[in-house]
């Protein structure tokens, strides 16, 4: 039995893609269209961007995203119509330049045959190329199941096209948009990023692997990870800039070690899928947090970054997460609060939370060093990857965090579990410096610019848009905070000036859309006094300036054994 589409881009020039699905049918059956897409724990709703549905037989709407078909003969065939205009990597868009299709927002299942095969075929492409995960045999392309089917985005349109070869594997960079570098730069650099991770689990467990990268005008970032595939939308002037050039590949990096790190070394509640409900797990610091810092070191493996660029990175990072005041909320409870607090976010989650994205990086550059330090150097945090890797090819089952604990503890011996648990089940404070200054760094920690006195500081994280600067969130323990200071407030003036960017700052260039208030001549004990609109209500706050947190800097001292097998992995 099969479940087959074709998709007609006729009307895609409107954002419409027409949908006919057929599958045999006993009589009545029921469709379901996902709420969520894998990957990305938000509740999307996908089935409100369906404009109609028809069915040659009765059709009914059963809820938000469930149908019932009672077929006239041995075949269900059901024609729909979507909508699609929202470009992110979880979503599908369709213009006159290029379509992007995320099957979890457009393709129903038959409840009960989401096992079943499934193909699609598209019409009325005119001359445009097709690029997918999936394998492809006179324009039908199949997938053995649903699962399959929406972990395999397409894209259509004008693609540039690349390819290289990695042990003996195929892999295509499929790009629309403007490419701002040179494609064999590029691809070289892909390439990079390809064979060193690679290296990390000593194959590549997929024949065909397919970068759909786009990239606009727009600010507009992301990527989201697929068994043999990802989606990376980027701004297309970032590529000009080298940092941006190197943010942008650490998405590349980041994406593509997701093809072992979550698509197969995954939580059990992970696959197979619910698409009709959140689902909750307590390892996301592991599948996206140890992902994150993979993302940095292999950058720095390859040479696309140099040593000094990674360590100033997890000097940021360190920085980022000790401002946030909460940041000992436990990694366990950050991952399985996902859907309500990393996607959901309100004013005060500054205060209340910590992603599990930053939290895990900065657990795994812990726990890496802690095992080569255990082991005298023999074993590092790879060795505990490929002992998951070989783990899933003999079972092909999630994981739970006893197993991955029980993985640590093979390769880093007595004291794992304790130290596991301790880096993610608690409110424990992590001593980074300990850490930096075994890899033969000292560390200092100062104010902003290397000054020795500190400007005055209110604890207001900002953001800007339309030329308007607002508060993003206000940390406890600060002025801004004592006093009442909300999120959502526009900041108008602060000592009788008008409060425009210059009374703003980056913590990073890495963390473009995190800005702090920077008061300029104002030192600590300075009295401060602040002009917002709340609601169109003008307010005015009188505080006290305190002094501004202090940044870590790095210098490096000696050589590290620790830090060259982290290196070397």
């Amino acid at each position: 039995m099969a479940v087959e589409f074709n998709v007609d881009l006729s009307e895609a020039r409107s954002g419409i893609l027409k949908v006919r699905m057929e599958f045999p049918s006993s009589g009545k059956e029921e469709i379901v269209m996902p709420v969520w897409a894998p990957g990305s724990y938000l509740v999307r709703d996908f089935s409100r961007h369906i404009v109609k549905i028809e069915s040659k037989g009765k059709i009914e709407q059963l809820a938000k995203n469930r149908w019932s078909i009672t077929s006239e003969g041995p075949t269900a065939v059901v024609e729909y119509e979507v909508y699609c205009d929202e470009l992110t990597v979880q979503t599908s868009y369709a213009d006159n330049s290029f379509v992007l299709i995320n099957g979890t927002s457009v393709f129903f299942y038959p409840e009960g045959k989401k096992d079943c095969e499934n193909s699609v075929r598209f019409l009325n492409y005119g001359k445009w190329k097709i690029a997918t995960g999936l394998h492809e045999s006179k324009g039908l392309y199949v997938s053995e199941d649903y699962d399959q089917l929406v972990d395999s985005p397409f894209i259509l349109g004008n693609l540039e096209l690349m390819e290289f070869t990695v042990m003996s594997k195929k892999h295509i960079i499929a790009w629309t948009g403007r490419m701002i570098r040179e494609r064999n730069v590029i691809a070289d650099d892909f390439k990079k990023i390809v064979e060193a991770e690679g290296n990390v689990f000593g194959e590549l467990p997929y024949d065909k692997y397919v970068f759909i990268i786009i990239t606009v005008p727009d600010e507009i970032y992301g990527g989201l990870e697929h068994k043999n595939s990802t989606v990376i939308i980027s701004n297309e002037h970032k590529l000009i800039d080298d940092f941006d050039y190197k943010l942008f590949l650490s998405t590349v990096s980041h994406e593509y070690f997701h093809t072992w790190n979550v698509k197969r070394i995954r939580p059990k509640e992970l696959g197979p899928f619910d698409y009709t409900s959140e689902v909750y797990t307590n390892l996301l610091w592991l599948s996206e947090g140890f992902t994150s810092y993979y993302e940095w070191l292999i950058l720095w493996r390859t040479g696309i970054i140099k040593e000094e660029e990674y360590m100033n990175h997890i000097s940021k990072m360190i920085d980022y997460y000790t401002i946030q005041p909460g940041h000992n909320f436990p990694a366990d409870s950050s991952s399985f609060n996902t859907w309500i607090k990393l996607y959901k976010p309100d004013g005060n989650v500054v205060n209340s939370y910590i992603s599990y994205y930053l939290k895990g990086e900065l657990i795994a550059f812990v726990l890496n060093i802690e095992i080569v330090r255990a082991t005298n150097g023999r074993k590092s945090l790879d060795d505990v990857f490929m002992g998951l890797f070989d783990q899933f090819k003999k079972t092909g089952k999630g994981i739970d965090k006893s197993s991955f604990i029980d993985q640590v503890a093979k390769v880093m011996g007595s004291g794992a579990k304790k130290v596991v648990s301790d880096l993610t089940e608690t409110s424990k404070e992590i001593n980074f410096d300990t850490y930096l200054k075994l890899l033969g760094y000292k560390i200092s920690h100062k104010f902003t610019d290397k000054k020795t006195a500190s400007r005055g500081f209110t604890g207001m994280l900002l953001s800007t848009e339309g030329g308007k600067i607002s508060v993003r969130a206000v940390m406890k323990g600060y002025p801004a905070y004592a006093v009442g200071v909300r999120p959502g407030d526009e900041i108008v003036a602060v000592n009788g000036e008008r409060y425009t960017e210059t009374f703003t700052r980056l913590l990073t260039k890495e963390l473009w859309n995190f800005k702090l208030e920077d008061l300029k001549e104002s030192r600590p004990g300075d009295k401060i006094d602040l002009f917002v609109f709340r609601k169109h209500n003008l307010m005015n706050f009188k505080m006290t300036a305190t002094e501004e947190p202090k940044e870590t800097v790095l210098t490096k001292e000696k050589g590290s054994k620790i830090r060259d097998k982290i290196l070397r992995g």
